[in-house]
């Protein structure tokens, strides 16, 4: 439902639908993920999660008979 409104927003107004949607994105990404620290942002969240991401992926890329 919130990405076809936004692709009818992006449509019908193109020159207020880049901030509007990129409004809606941050708005809905505050929403789902969650702040640990309390205080309404969640970027520490989000490189805590590309951090452990991207541990991962080096080690899966690493481990022996990884394809390189």
């Amino acid at each position: 439902m919130l990405l076809s409104a936004l692709r009818g927003w992006a449509r019908d107004s193109p020159t207020t639908a880049v901030p509007g949607i990129a409004r809606s994105i941050i708005r809905f990404v505050e929403n789902v993920i969650p702040d640990p620290d309390g205080h309404g942002d969640t970027r520490a969240t989000l490189e805590a999660m590309r951090d452990e991401h991207m541990t991962l992926a080096h080690a899966v890329h690493s481990a022996p008979g990884a394809h390189r």
